[in-house]
C-alpha cells in the first residue's frame, strides 16, 4: 500500500484508491505516516488534531474510534500494520511506501551529486508534491502547525535547485519560475537574490535593482529591518558590473586519460570516494611511492572521473617536485590565477597576497586541484584552496607527512595478475608465452612504466620474441638500458630523485646498495655507512620519504629496510667496486660478532672456536638485545650472513667463510633450513680444505652430514660423517667429536643399524662424563631412550628419556624437554598405560605450541592421532591426524608429512571409508619406500597390508606384510611382532 502526504492525504493499493474516511481519520493517518515506525502518543494525536485549547472531553475516545477505523481499512494489508503500543500508536511500514520519506532521500542524494544530476533528482522530489502539504484534512491553523516543516523542506529543495541552475549558466531556463517563486514568498530574501543575479545575467539589470529595491521597502514596511547582508553585497556589486557574477567557464586542464589502464579498480573507488560533498574543509588527498610506479596515471584517472563533481573547473600543474628545482609556488599561483580569469596587471606581488586572492576566486566555486609530482608539505600549502565545495589530489614520492590529509594512498607494484594483463593488453600475444611473460613481470618489478615500456617495445618490434626480451632483462647489467622508450626511461625517474637529493642522502644511496637483497635493518646500515645509529636511522627514513627505500618488518626488529629491485639496480650503478668492498668489509666484521654472540645462545649453539674482530658500531642496547633474543636476530640476518658467507668465498678469503658459515649453522639446523645449511656448508669444506684446518673441515663436514641426513640423503651424510670422524682426532676439539658421534648414532637409527647407533650413543655418554656439557648430554639421552624405544625397552627408555627431560626442566629448556616428553608419551602407550601416554603427549603438545615449533609440534599431534585411534576415539584421532598433516604440509618435513599420511589412512580405514584411507596410505608409502628408513618403510608396508586385506586382496596384503616383515625383523623393531602375528594368523 502507498500513501501520499504532499498535497492530499491519500493511499492506493495496487494503483487503486483507498476510503481513508473523515477528515479527523485521515489527520491521524497523516500524523501517523509522517511518525511511520515510531510510538506516537495518543496525547500528542489530540494536541494536534483540535486548535489549542479546543480539545473536547471525548477527545481521547474520538481518537480511539478513528485508530479502530483505520486498522479496519488496513486489515487486508501484509504491508501495514497499526498497532496500540504503550499510551499510544505505532504505524509500521516501509517508510519508502510515503511520499514524504521519498522527498527526503531524493534531496539527500541530490545533495551528494554534480549539479547536472542534483536538477535531476530535485526536480523528481517536487514532483512529488500535489498542492499543499495535508491539504483537505484540518483547519489551515492545524495543518500548519504539522506541515510547515514540510513547507520549509520544499522551499529549500527549490532554492537548491534554482542555485544548480545558476551554478551551470542555465539561468534563461528558470527565470520565470524564479520570478514566480520570489513573488509567491516576497520575503524569502535568498530566492530574491537568486531571482537578481539571473536578470543581472540575462542583461537586465535595471529589473535585478528593482527587484532589490522592492524587497528592501517590503521589509522595511513590514518588519522595520533592512536586507541581508549578502542580499545588499550583492546589490553593490551588480551596480559595478562586478566580472565574477557572470557565469564561470572554469579551466578544464586535466590531460587526456591513460590508455591500457589496469588494475587498482579498489585503490581507485577508496580515492574517488575521500571526496564528498558537505565537508566543513576541503578534502585533500595524496598519492605516494617510488618513481614509475604509475601515480600521475591513477591521479588523472581518478580526476577524470571527479570531474563532474567540481563543474567549475580543473587545474593541474606538474611541481618537478622529484627534480632538483622544484617549481615555486608563487610562480604557480600567478598561473592558477590567470587561468581563473585575474589579469596578469592584476597579479599581486607577494606569495601571501597571491594565495588570499587564488582563495577568494575558488571560494564560491567548485574546482578540483591536481598538483603533480609535489615537491613537500612547503610547496603544497600555498596552493590549497579554502573552499570546502573544492577538492585537491596530489601525487608525490615524498610520505607528506606533515600535511593535513583527507587519505593518504601508498602505491605499491601492481600485482602480478594486474601486471600481466597490463603487459598483454599492450602485446595480447604475449599470453602464448606465459612462462616468460610471468618472468618479464618479475623483472619489471610491478612497475607500471617499466611493463609501458616493455610491451611497447614487444608491439612495435614484431621480429623480437618475448623470450628474447625476457633473457635481455634477466641480465641486471643491461636491465635499465632495456627499460627505455621513446622519451620514457625508467632510469630517468630514479635520475630525478638521485639528483634532488642532499650530499649525504646520495652517499647512503649509493653505499646502501652494497647491502643484501633480502633487506636491513638500520643497525646494519649504520655499519655500511660508517656512521652512529641515530645517524644512520635519519638518513633511512629520508630515503623513505622520497620512496627510494621502503620499509618491512621483521621478528628482531620492527622495520627492515630493502630497495625495489629497479632501483637497486640504479643504486648499483652509482657504487664503486672500491665502496663495495669497504662496505662488505665493514658488515663481515660485524656478522662475525654478533653472529658469533647469537649463535652462542642457541640451544645447541656455541661450538665454533675463534674470537671475533670488534664491533665498530654506536649502536646502544643492540648487544642486550641480541643476547635476549638470538633466535629472531638470526632469523632477521641469517640470510645476509649466507650472502657475506658466498662473498667471502668467491674473495678467497677462507678463514672468514668458515667463521662466517659457523655463526649460522645452529639457526639454520634449528629451522630446517637444509639448503642453506648445505650451502655454506659446502663453501666452508672448500675453504677449510684450502686452509688445511682439521678443525674447520670437520666441522664443515659435520655441517654437510647434518643437511643430508635431515633431508633423508644416507648415503652422502655417511660419507661426510665418515670424513668428519676420520679428521677429529687432530680437530683438538673434545666437544665437537661427541657432537659429530651423536650425529652418525642418529643416522645409523635411522637407517637400522641400532647396534652401531647404541655404540656410539654409550660412547658420546662416557665422552661426555669429562665435559660441562649438559645439554648435549640431554640430548644424547634421548636419542639412546628413542632406541630403546624402537626396540621395544620400555624400563631403558622410559629411564634415559626421564632423565633427560629432568636436565633440559634444569636448564630451562621447555622445547627440548616437551620433544623429550613427547617420546616419553610413546613409551607410555605402548607399555598399554593410556591415561598417562594422553596426559604427557597433550602437555608437550601445548609447550611445543607455546615455543613455536610447528614441526614437532605437528609431530606430536600425529602421537595423539595414533593414541586416540588405539583406544578407539576414531573423530578424536582424525582431528588430530588431521591437524598434524596441515601443520607438516607448511613445513619441509616430507618424512612426518609421509608418517602423518599412513596415520590417516590407518583412521580412514577403522571408520569405515577404505577410499579415502587408502589414497592417504598410498601417499605416505611413495615416500615412506625411498626414504631409506626401514622402520617407517616397514610400518608404512604394515599399513598397507590392512588396507589390501580389507579390500579383500589377501595376496597382495601378505606381500606388503613379508616386505614389513623383512625390514622390521632385520632392524630388531618391536612392530614385528605385529607383522608376524599377522602373517601367522
Amino acid at each position: 500500500m502507498d500513501f501520499s502526504v504532499l498535497g492530499p492525504v491519500r493511499a492506493f493499493s495496487g494503483g487503486h484508491p483507498v476510503d481513508l474516511g473523515v477528515r479527523k481519520q485521515r489527520f491521524v493517518l497523516a500524523v501517523l505516516l509522517l511518525e511511520a515506525n515510531k510510538h506516537v502518543p495518543a496525547d500528542r494525536l489530540i494536541e494536534l488534531a483540535w486548535p489549542e485549547g479546543e480539545a473536547p472531553d471525548t477527545a481521547r475516545a474520538v481518537i480511539h474510534t478513528q485508530i479502530s477505523r483505520l486498522r479496519a481499512t488496513f486489515a487486508g494489508a501484509e504491508d501495514v500494520t497499526l498497532v496500540r503500543e504503550g499510551s499510544g500508536y505505532q504505524l509500521r511500514l516501509d517508510p519508502m511506501r510515503v511520499d514524504v520519506f521519498r522527498f527526503h532521500a531524493l534531496c539527500a542524494r541530490a545533495r551528494a551529486a554534480t549539479d547536472d544530476r542534483r536538477i535531476e533528482l530535485l526536480e523528481e522530489a517536487l514532483a512529488l508534491w500535489d498542492g499543499p502539504a495535508l491539504s483537505s484534512v484540518a483547519t489551515e491553523d492545524v495543518r500548519l502547525r504539522v506541515a510547515a516543516p514540510l513547507e520549509e523542506a520544499r522551499l529549500g529543495a527549490l532554492e537548491d535547485r534554482f542555485e544548480a541552475y545558476l551554478r551551470l549558466g542555465r539561468e534563461a531556463e528558470i527565470v520565470h519560475e524564479l520570478a514566480e517563486a520570489a513573488t509567491e514568498h516576497p520575503l524569502r530574501q535568498q530566492l530574491v537574490a537568486k531571482l537578481m543575479l539571473a536578470l543581472h545575467r540575462l542583461d537586465r539589470t535595471p529589473e535585478a535593482l528593482a527587484t532589490y529595491q522592492r524587497l528592501h521597502r517590503r521589509l522595511d514596511e513590514e518588519l522595520g529591518i533592512e536586507p541581508a547582508p549578502a542580499v545588499r553585497r550583492l546589490q553593490v556589486r551588480i551596480l559595478r558590473g562586478d566580472p565574477s557574477l557572470m557565469p564561470f567557464t572554469g579551466p578544464r586542464q586535466l590531460p587526456p586519460d591513460v590508455d591500457h589502464y589496469t588494475g587498482r579498480h579498489d585503490v581507485l573507488d577508496s580515492l574517488t570516494g575521500l571526496f564528498g560533498t558537505g565537508d566543513r574543509v576541503p578534502a585533500v588527498a595524496a598519492i605516494t611511492g617510488k618513481p614509475g610506479l604509475g601515480k600521475t596515471a591513477l591521479a588523472i584517472r581518478a580526476a577524470h572521473r571527479l570531474a563532474a563533481r567540481f563543474p567549475d573547473g580543473q587545474l593541474f600543474v606538474d611541481l618537478h617536485g622529484a627534480g632538483p628545482r622544484p617549481r615555486d609556488p608563487a610562480e604557480v599561483l600567478a598561473r592558477f590565477l590567470r587561468d581563473l580569469g585575474v589579469a596578469g596587471t592584476d597579479l599581486p606581488a607577494s606569495v601571501e597576497e597571491r594565495v588570499g586572492l587564488f582563495r577568494d576566486r575558488t571560494a564560491s566555486r567548485r574546482i578540483l586541484v591536481v598538483l603533480d609530482n609535489a615537491a613537500d608539505e612547503e610547496q603544497l600549502r600555498p596552493l590549497i584552496p579554502g573552499n570546502p565545495e573544492c577538492g585537491v589530489l596530489v601525487t608525490s614520492r615524498r610520505r607528506l607527512t606533515g600535511l593535513d590529509l583527507r587519505g593518504l594512498i601508498h602505491l605499491d607494484g601492481l600485482a602480478d595478475e594486474d601486471a600481466l594483463a597490463l603487459l598483454t593488453g599492450l602485446a595480447p600475444w604475449v599470453a602464448d608465452e606465459p612462462r616468460e611473460a610471468a618472468e618479464i613481470v618479475r623483472l619489471c618489478g610491478g612497475l607500471p612504466l617499466a611493463l609501458r615500456i616493455v610491451g611497447t617495445k614487444l608491439r612495435s618490434r614484431p621480429h623480437q620474441t618475448v623470450a628474447d626480451l625476457a633473457a635481455r632483462l634477466a641480465d641486471e647489467r643491461d636491465r635499465l638500458d632495456e627499460l627505455v622508450g621513446g622519451d620514457r626511461e625508467v632510469r630517468a625517474g630514479f635520475l630525478l630523485s638521485y639528483d634532488g637529493l642532499e650530499a649525504g642522502q646520495r652517499r647512503a644511496f649509493r653505499l646502501l646498495a652494497a647491502m643484501p637483497d633480502t633487506g636491513f635493518a638500520a643497525w646494519a646500515a649504520a655499519v655500511a655507512l660508517g656512521e652512529d645509529l641515530r645517524t644512520a636511522e635519519r638518513l633511512l627514513e629520508s630515503l623513505v620519504d622520497v620512496s627510494l627505500l621502503e620499509c618491512g618488518r621483521g621478528e628482531f626488529t620492527a622495520t627492515r629496510y630493502h630497495f625495489h629491485d629497479l632501483i637497486r639496480l640504479y643504486a648499483k650503478e652509482k657504487l664503486s667496486s672500491a665502496d663495495r668492498a669497504a662496505v662488505w668489509s665493514r658488515l663481515t666484521d660485524a656478522y662475525l660478532h654478533l653472529g658469533k654472540r647469537a649463535d652462542a645462545r642457541l640451544e645447541f649453539g656455541g661450538l665454533h672456536q675463534f674470537t671475533p674482530p670488534p664491533l665498530a658500531l654506536e649502536a646502544p642496547g643492540l648487544l642486550a638485545e641480541v643476547d635476549r633474543n638470538a633466535p629472531a636476530w638470526l632469523a632477521d640476518e641469517h640470510a645476509s650472513i649466507v650472502h657475506a658467507v658466498e662473498l667471502s668465498a668467491a674473495a678467497g678469503d677462507d678463514a672468514t667463510t668458515c667463521r662466517l658459515s659457523a655463526t649460522v649453522a645452529a639457526f639454520l639446523e634449528l629451522r630446517a633450513q637444509w639448503s642453506d645449511l648445505r650451502r655454506v656448508a659446502e663453501l666452508s669444506h672448500i675453504a677449510a680444505t684450502r686452509m688445511d684446518s682439521p678443525y674447520w673441515t670437520a666441522y664443515a663436514l659435520f655441517a654437510l652430514g647434518l643437511a643430508a641426513r635431515e633431508t633423508r640423503d644416507f648415503a652422502t651424510a655417511e660419507r661426510s660423517f665418515r670424513d668428519a670422524l676420520a679428521v677429529l682426532p687432530r680437530a683438538g676439539d673434545p666437544l665437537l667429536e661427541v657432537v659429530i658421534l651423536l650425529s652418525v648414532g642418529v643416522s645409523h637409527r635411522l637407517l637400522g643399524r641400532w647396534d652401531e647407533a647404541a655404540a656410539h650413543f654409550a660412547g658420546c655418554l662416557s665422552r661426555l662424563d669429562a665435559l660441562a656439557a649438559p645439554r648435549w648430554r640431554a640430548y644424547t639421552l634421548r636419542e639412546y631412550g628413542v632406541l630403546h624405544r624402537y626396540r621395544g625397552e620400555w624400563a631403558k627408555a622410559k629411564e634415559f628419556l626421564t632423565e633427560a627431560i629432568a636436565t633440559y626442566e634444569s636448564l630451562g629448556d621447555v622445547r627440548w624437554a616437551a620433544a623429550s616428553g613427547r617420546e616419553l608419551g610413546i613409551v607410555h602407550q605402548d607399555e598399554g598405560n593410556h591415561a598417562a601416554a594422553v596426559e604427557q603427549l597433550t602437555a608437550s603438545r601445548q609447550a611445543l605450541r607455546d615455543a613455536g615449533d610447528g614441526r614437532r609440534e605437528a609431530a606430536t599431534l600425529r602421537c595423539l592421532g595414533w593414541v586416540a585411534l588405539e583406544a578407539g576415539d576414531l573423530p578424536e584421532a582424525l582431528a588430530h591426524a588431521s591437524q598434524a598433516r596441515e601443520i607438516l604440509s607448511r613445513t619441509r618435513d616430507s618424512h612426518g608429512l609421509a608418517c602423518a599420511e599412513v596415520l590417516l589412512g590407518d583412521i580412514h580405514l577403522a571408520q569405515g571409508d577404505p577410499a579415502t584411507g587408502r589414497a592417504h596410505v598410498d601417499r605416505g608409502v611413495a615416500y615412506l619406500d625411498t626414504s631409506g628408513d626401514p622402520r617407517w618403510r616397514g610400518k608404512s608396508l604394515l599399513s598397507l597390508g590392512r588396507h589390501l586385506a580389507a579390500a579383500g586382496d589377501d595376496r597382495g596384503a601378505r606381500a606388503a606384510w613379508e616386505k614389513a616383515w623383512e625390514d622390521l625383523s632385520r632392524i630388531g623393531a618391536h612392530e614385528a611382532a605385529t607383522v608376524r602375528g599377522l602373517l601367522d594368523g
